[in-house]
């Protein structure tokens, strides 16, 4: 109920934060311009009444200034009692702007005998300064309204496009909780359940191999043969498939698993791993923040690089490095094999698999030739991005 109760006021809360700004836009793209059509008519009326008629020189620049100025005060505060930037019919918008445009087009009339821009004004002067001040407040709010309709539009395709990449965002974290519960339930199948039944099934033929005094000795070479690669393969082959599956030590963090990652290398090859202290305090087991599925994939960068460093060239050490910066997990791998020539070699399948998955997390793969030989493969992987 909570939860509830908080997500109900922040929307309450949005909507009249979204209605506040409308209500400024439109009242101030109509002020904007209905001061810029005030100030114009001013400035022309003086110019030609003074050319025109000398007996109207003694009408200051200052009054019919302060005429226009009013007219517009009073189309904007019109605007903003009739809560013109609420209305959501067009014939209502209209509505608004044509009350707003008559009050202004009145007040400016009313204000020029005020302010004594005529003493003793003709029915025609009423009508044609009445009428220009209609027309020019409801140019101004009609702009006003075109404004506020502009930004309302903007920003529910905004909010749309946010909508669309949260669901996008959401849909990739679903599938990488599915990828990794279904890879976490195979490599547990295949550590446990398979290599159970292979140990068995060895035991039995070790039975049968027990008694075979009598057996043929090609039936009894075939039954070693069998036994030896059923070892092999439960050995090798089930216990490799399982940890390409869900890395050994995976739950006990990142660098646990890349220790044991490095650790099943040849011991020709020499390794280092060099992790940061930022990234110690994010791979720390008591408090971790490093989910799961950006430990698969940091570890996932490294096993391309390994992979890469011992099918392509004879590489004799592989140094891999940790580090976290404003919270992205950068992750560099070098190796001192065969030098790498991006036009020769091109891109590995697998590399380039593996930067499609990183550019889903907003994340980035590079793999550029080492300084002198081998190649060096880094990865930027923004921390947040997937859930454990």
């Amino acid at each position: 109920m909570a939860s509830s109760s908080t997500g109900s006021a922040a929307v309450v809360a949005q909507a009249r934060r979204d209605s506040r700004q409308d209500q400024i836009t439109l009242l101030r793209g109509s002020a904007i311009i209905a001061l810029g059509y005030g100030v114009g008519a001013a400035l022309q009326s003086t110019y030609v009444y003074a050319n025109l008629v000398p007996e109207w020189e003694s009408v200051s620049l200052g009054s019919r200034l302060a005429a226009n100025g009013t007219a517009v005060v009073v189309l904007i505060t019109v605007l903003a009692a009739v809560q013109a930037h609420r209305a959501h019919r067009w014939w209502l918008k209209i509505l608004a702007v044509l009350g707003a445009a008559a009050a202004a087009g009145i007040a400016r009339y009313l204000a020029q005998l005020v302010f004594g821009v005529y003493d003793e004004p003709t029915a025609s002067t009423r009508d044609a300064e009445v009428l220009s001040g209609f027309l020019l407040g409801m140019i101004s709010a009609g702009i006003g309204m075109w404004a506020l309709a502009t930004r309302q539009t903007a920003r529910i395709r905004t909010r749309a496009a946010t909508r669309e990449a949260v669901h996008v965002e959401l849909a990739v974290k679903a599938l990488e909780q599915e990828e990794i519960r279904v890879r976490r339930a195979v490599a547990e199948g295949l550590h446990g359940t398979l290599q159970s039944k292979l140990i068995l099934v060895d035991a039995r033929l070790g039975e049968v191999l027990g008694h075979a005094d009598g057996m043929d000795p090609a039936d009894a070479q075939s039954l070693t043969w069998v036994r030896a690669e059923l070892d092999e393969a439960r050995e090798i082959d089930v216990r490799q498939m399982s940890r390409l599956l869900y890395p050994d030590r995976l739950e006990l963090g990142l660098v646990p698993a890349l220790r044991a990652l490095l650790g099943r290398l040849p011991a020709s090859i020499a390794t280092r791993l060099s992790v940061s202290d930022a990234v110690r305090s994010f791979d720390d087991p008591t408090c971790s923040r490093l989910t799961v599925s950006e430990r698969l994939l940091a570890v996932r960068v490294v096993e391309e690089a390994v992979s890469n460093a011992l099918k392509h060239g004879p590489a004799t050490s592989i140094a891999v490095s940790l580090d976290v910066a404003q919270d992205v997990l950068h992750v560099s791998v070098r190796n001192d094999g065969e030098l790498y020539v991006p036009a020769a070699a091109g891109l590995p399948s697998g590399t380039a698999r593996l930067d499609t998955r990183l550019s889903l997390v907003g994340g980035r793969l590079s793999l550029t030739p080492g300084p002198e030989k081998g190649a060096h493969l880094e990865a930027w992987l923004p921390l947040g991005a997937g859930l454990a």
